[in-house]
């Protein structure tokens, strides 16, 4: 089973003539990895933010309770957690606490005291909340064997400069004498031999060893043996065969590196006697950070694979998140919802660490648009919890997700080849755009989760035809993996095809699917913003417009998609007058949208949520029913 993102490009249509110009749409596929259950993950730090105001006086205050020992049952040692409570005031009734069974015991204990009584300062436990992770504490190595246990472990910074990897195939027809019989395919012979390799690009100074470790390759699943890894140069592999196929090449640079593995894919050539690209890839290595007094520094002490929590460090690995949850209006403290984001935005940018903030809002009479804007602001998830028997439910999907966290820090860079130009990202994800290059800023991906970036891509005409694909972008994944504790890069081209006259051809299933989706956030966002205003007739309108839109899709009949045209009818339905919008419909909007903008669960019909989000509901399910 594979521990990276599989990184897949999609193109609108295979081809397009060479003398036309012509706009269309390409997509970057992200699938996690998937992580079994009570598999060694990352540390989690999680600060509970809850409301404790008079209107959650008994049966949503005990399922709160209820809950959140459930959460707290479920926390390792590594683990940290803090609760916020507020009403007229707040209170930190548990300090961020390292998840021990000294911690644990207390925590419940904590859990047990909180009481219901005044009003509703949302902003202030929302900031206290994120101000009790800044004393977080996270896992660094602990000295190996034979150190000290107080020990000092220098400081390390992360130097890095570039290196150029030319990666491609060799390539020769064989004789009619040295073909041989086909094991995967009757009556077939292999009449080609073929030699991938991994080499230093013209230029570059030593040999490949120098950088890298092993080289694998990924052949077609027709052969015998189709993952073959390479331990030493020149990192080649010849095979003989009867057809092409993309070679995915794994490239694992030596542990002076940092053992960073990085992923490109090659199409084998049967026309030229090479063929290759280049790759451009950082080589970081670790050295020690001078001392500020003496300005030398000591070589790092030996470390093995144990780790400690010492007392004021950062993981750069650990999941860091605040759960705010409420049941009413802020009707104490900072109220106005756009100053509100902005000061969270900030607060959030104290950290040293990403901080994710996911929203609770209980019933019909809390503002789902401020916790959506709220959680977005940190690219959180809103929940919207219509009943009582929702809570539980709501925050174990929530913490679900929280404890299956693959990768972090994801970027994802697109660079346009020449004669194509960039036009636009479809994504709510931050991003940076030229017609070259554009950039997007992913966060963190949980186990089995898949994302999907759509791009508008302008294609100019070219002199020579060719019916070969060739690239018009590269998709280039960097992330650190939480899986391997590496920092993983991939590259994929988006191909097309430019024969002198294109043939009438289906469009890519998987990009339509993924253009419905997009269409359908866009309208959710414009009939809600309509509906708030009071407009519900244009808010109907549009919502209507693009459920046809979907059903005249090449999709429409994908579940997908019948799921998509299902969710705007039931928003539809949500909006037959003023008082089901406002106690349900605008919170059923507003979920939705975070939900198909993000590509991710939150507790909404079971939508994108995956097995390890899924078995933690069913837990949580059976234990509020034992309780």
């Amino acid at each position: 089973m594979s521990q990276h993102i599989e990184l897949t490009s999609f193109t609108e249509q295979s081809q397009i003539a060479a003398s036309m110009s012509q706009n269309l749409m390409v997509m970057a596929n992200l699938k996690a990895p998937e992580m079994n259950e009570g598999e060694r993950r990352a540390p989690i730090s999680v600060s509970a933010v809850i409301d404790r105001s008079g209107s959650m006086e008994g049966a949503k205050l005990k399922l709160m309770k209820a809950t959140l020992k459930f959460v707290i049952s479920h926390m390792k040692e590594s683990d940290q957690f803090g609760i916020i409570t507020y009403a007229d005031t707040v209170a930190e009734t548990l300090k961020l606490t390292k998840m021990d069974a000294v911690g644990r015991q207390r925590a419940t204990d904590a859990v047990a005291k909180i009481r219901a009584d005044g009003c509703t300062n949302l902003s202030g436990g929302l900031l206290a909340g994120i101000d009790q992770l800044k004393g977080s504490t996270g896992l660094i190595p602990r000295a190996g064997p034979g150190c000290p246990q107080n020990m000092t472990i220098p400081a390390l910074k992360r130097e890095s400069r570039q290196v150029t990897l030319k990666v491609g195939n060799e390539y020769r027809a064989l004789k009619e004498e040295d073909w041989t019989p086909s094991q995967s395919v009757p009556d077939t012979m292999n009449q080609h031999q073929w030699t991938m390799f991994v080499r230093l690009a013209e230029g570059e100074q030593g040999q490949v060893s120098d950088y890298v470790c092993h080289v694998e390759y990924g052949l077609h699943p027709t052969f015998k043996q189709s993952n073959v890894t390479v331990g030493a140069a020149p990192f080649e592999l010849t095979r003989t065969g009867w057809g092409t196929f993309e070679v995915a090449v794994r490239v694992t640079l030596n542990p002076k590196f940092g053992s960073t593995v990085h992923t490109f894919r090659h199409m084998l050539n049967f026309h030229d006697p090479e063929t290759s690209s280049n790759h451009t890839i950082p080589v970081p290595s670790l050295s020690p950070v001078p001392d500020a007094a003496s300005g030398s520094a000591d070589p790092p002490a030996p470390v093995s694979s144990v780790t400690a929590v010492l007392p004021g460090t950062k993981a750069t690995n650990e999941v860091a998140s605040v759960w705010l949850f409420t049941d009413g209006l802020a009707n104490v403290g900072l109220r106005d919802r756009a100053r509100l984001v902005r000061v969270t935005e900030n607060k959030l940018k104290e950290l040293s660490m990403p901080c994710s903030v996911f929203s609770f809002g209980f019933g019909d009479d809390h503002d789902a648009q401020m916790l959506k804007e709220i959680a977005d602001a940190s690219k959180g998830m809103y929940y919207f919890v219509e009943g009582e028997n929702q809570i539980a439910e709501a925050f174990a999907d929530c913490l679900g997700g929280l404890l299956s966290v693959v990768a972090q820090n994801i970027r994802l860079t697109l660079r346009a080849q020449p004669g194509c130009s960039l036009q636009h990202v479809y994504t709510k994800y931050n991003y940076a755009l030229s017609p070259t290059e554009a950039s997007v800023e992913i966060p963190d991906l949980y186990s089995e989760e898949q994302r999907d970036v759509v791009v508008a891509v302008g294609v100019g005409p070219i002199a020579t035809p060719s019916a070969d694909p060739a690239p018009i972008l590269e998709w280039l994944l960097q992330y650190n993996n939480l899986m391997t504790c590496q920092s993983d890069t991939v590259v994929t081209p988006a191909l097309l095809s430019r024969p002198e006259v294109a043939e009438a051809c289906a469009p890519s299933a998987a990009l339509d699917k993924q253009r419905n989706r997009v269409a359908c956030t866009a309208a959710l966002e414009r009939s809600k913003k309509a509906a708030d205003m009071g407009q519900f007739e244009e808010a109907r309108s549009i919502l209507k417009e693009n459920i046809s839109s979907i059903a005249r899709s090449h999709t429409a009949t994908d579940d997908f998609c019948l799921g998509l045209q299902e969710d705007l009818q039931d928003c539809l339905d949500q909006m037959v007058d003023h008082r089901t919008y406002k106690t349900k419909g605008g919170q059923t909007m507003t979920t939705l949208n975070s939900c198909h903008s993000y590509q991710r669960s939150c507790g909404m019909k079971g939508k994108y949520t995956t097995k390890l989000k899924s078995a933690m509901v069913s837990k949580c399910q059976d234990a509020m029913e034992e309780d």
